[in-house]
């Protein structure tokens, strides 16, 4: 197993601690909740590295170019489930918006597989590349507010609206990119035929 390969399950074990951390975090829980942050962008990074690795030095794997993309479905799909099970007063997330990201995951998941399948690269687009960094935000702002939500002030409330501006963002581009992606998926794949 080459090192991309490595920080690709890096981020899945990692992944599987921030679930238990955030899980159990309370609004206002400031340690519990640092914690889950720097996990989660610990496991972020993972994201990067491994990539930049890969194609750095040429150590792309038929391993690598489906287990990337499932661990970091993995980790912001789960993440927006765990803050939604928070609460939308306490995490700022709603569900519609986990629903909107989840279907395009799905959607573009299955749209890479029917490409691969055929023996046609699937990769990522700036679109996509993108969309993760949006969504990479949203989730550290949601734990963010978590973290401040319980004590009113005048900078929560501001806090409050960058929340609910990124997430919005956030969703607005995840489903932009999906609509790039099944754009590019027409063209390459020949649904039409």
């Amino acid at each position: 197993m080459n090192l991309p390969n490595k920080f690709t399950l890096a981020r899945l074990v990692l992944t599987a601690i921030f679930f238990v951390l955030i899980a159990v975090a309370r609004a206002g829980d400031i340690a519990l909740l640092i914690a889950s942050l720097l996990l989660f962008i610990a496991a972020a990074l993972t994201d990067l590295i491994d990539g930049w690795l890969a194609r750095k030095y040429q150590m792309v794997t038929d391993f690598g170019r489906v287990a990337d993309p499932f661990a970091d479905k993995i980790l912001i799909c789960g993440a927006l489930i765990f803050l939604l099970a928070k609460g939308h007063e306490i995490s700022r997330v709603r569900d519609w918006m986990v629903v909107i990201i989840l279907a395009r995951e799905f959607l573009v998941s299955g749209m890479r597989s029917m490409a691969e399948s055929r023996g046609i690269p699937f990769g990522a687009t700036y679109w996509g590349k993108l969309k993760m960094l949006s969504q990479n935000f949203a989730v550290s702002f949601s734990i963010i507010y978590m973290m401040f939500s319980i004590f009113p002030s005048w900078a929560v409330t501001y806090l409050r609206v960058v929340t609910d501006v990124v997430l919005y963002l956030t969703t607005a581009l995840t489903a932009m990119s999906g609509i790039v992606y099944v754009a590019r998926a027409k063209k390459v794949l020949d649904l039409d035929a």
